[in-house]
């Protein structure tokens, strides 16, 4: 139960955090040192595999490096275009013009912050190499709507979990839709491992291409061409993450409980609230409920967001802007499909509130108290 996991009150509640129990301790001291170099790394891709039921698994450093070896192992080089929702997916948006490629952003559906795959059929032409569904916001509403799309486009779909794992549509989970499929293991995961990514797929010619992409064996020349003895990626999971994230995947289903939970929790004291919107879950559809995001009402202006936000901080609660759009990304990028006007509404409008298996129902109290708090005051100070 969700008592089991909660800390005691401390005076700073983070946005994220990951706690190392003594038990997971212990199991991933036994795993390194009854293990050869590697042999861990190969049982958490043998086991993550089996737990989504794909053929194949790749691990890398992060899930930044998972995105591109996706996109570089589909073909992705310099004159394509890439589809990909406008919030969700800033990785694959940096991934994609570091291949020379173009992202284009689509809009998304103002309730589920999803990519439409309407609008997303009307952005197809002949330069478009690859489709990316993201369901890394926690709701993977469209995801089988876009792989059919994919289908009878002839185009691979990249499906960006992210840290979305748990979630579900009409029983179906996530990591499933794609004919590839990225999770990243950072903080806001129940799985977390600090960092690290998995690539899954069914494809052997795939999988095949994005371990010698990892591995250094294969390389992107200037025009995108799979080439040997180029300067490539040297991206591998360590043995350490691997032991965490194994020890992990064994009470997944109990950390996915918990952030259902949570999430409940949060629901009951904000629900009521008419100037805050909440997250939708779309009828058979299972959330992944790896951040909590709330949207102020279209009476808050971004400028009030952030004092709104500002003033949490003031009160050590960790919040950051719940979504980013796909465009702001430090990298250079030549980004097309804009304006996305759901996109860009919503993102000025959200927050997203501390979400992670250690917080205690009581720091939910003080998280939902100082944001109406704050909010009150700048409802006040504007009127």
């Amino acid at each position: 139960m969700w008592a089991d996991w909660a800390s005691p009150l401390s005076d700073v509640i983070p946005l994220s955090q990951v706690e190392l129990k003594a038990e997971e301790i212990e199991a991933i001291t036994r795993l390194l040192r009854n293990t050869d170099e590697g042999a861990t790394v190969d049982a958490f891709e043998e086991a993550f595999a089996a737990w989504i039921d794909r053929s194949y698994c790749v691990s890398t450093t992060s899930g930044g490096c998972a995105v591109e070896i996706a996109l570089a192992s589909c073909g992705v080089q310099p004159g394509d275009r890439v589809l990909l929702p406008a919030v969700g997916a800033s990785a694959a948006v940096a991934a994609t013009s570091r291949l020379g490629a173009t992202p284009v952003c689509v809009d998304i559906d103002a309730q589920t912050m999803s990519m439409r795959p309407e609008d997303a059929e009307a952005l197809i032409d002949d330069r478009v190499r690859v489709i990316v569904g993201s369901a890394d916001l926690g709701c993977p509403v469209g995801l089988d709507d876009l792989a059919r799309l994919a289908t009878r486009s002839e185009l691979p779909m990249i499906e960006l979990v992210g840290a979305s794992v748990g979630a579900s549509v009409q029983g179906e989970a996530t990591g499933r839709f794609g004919r590839l499929a990225v999770f990243d293991f950072s903080n806001a995961s129940a799985l977390s491992t600090g960092t690290g990514g998995v690539i899954l797929t069914n494809d052997d010619h795939l999988a095949s291409t994005m371990r010698a992409l990892r591995d250094s064996e294969r390389a992107l020349d200037a025009n995108g061409r799979l080439v040997v003895g180029a300067a490539a990626l040297d991206a591998p999971m360590d043995d350490l993450r691997a032991s965490l994230g194994l020890t992990r995947l064994g009470g997944i289903a109990s950390g996915i409980e918990v952030r259902k939970e949570i999430a409940e929790c949060y629901f009951r004291k904000l629900s009521g609230n008419s100037d805050l919107v909440l997250q939708a879950t779309p009828s058979g559809v299972e959330m992944s409920w790896c951040r909590m995001i709330v949207r102020l009402s279209d009476r808050f202006s971004r400028d009030e967001r952030d004092e709104i936000m500002e003033g949490m901080a003031r009160h050590e609660i960790g919040v950051s802007t719940g979504l980013q759009l796909a465009s702001d990304t430090i990298a250079p990028a030549t980004v097309e499909g804009l304006p996305c006007l759901h996109a860009e509404r919503a993102s000025a409008r959200s927050i997203a509130l501390p979400m992670h298996n250690t917080i205690s129902d009581r720091e939910i109290d003080l998280v939902c108290q100082t944001l109406e708090l704050m909010m009150q005051r700048t409802s006040f100070r504007r009127d």
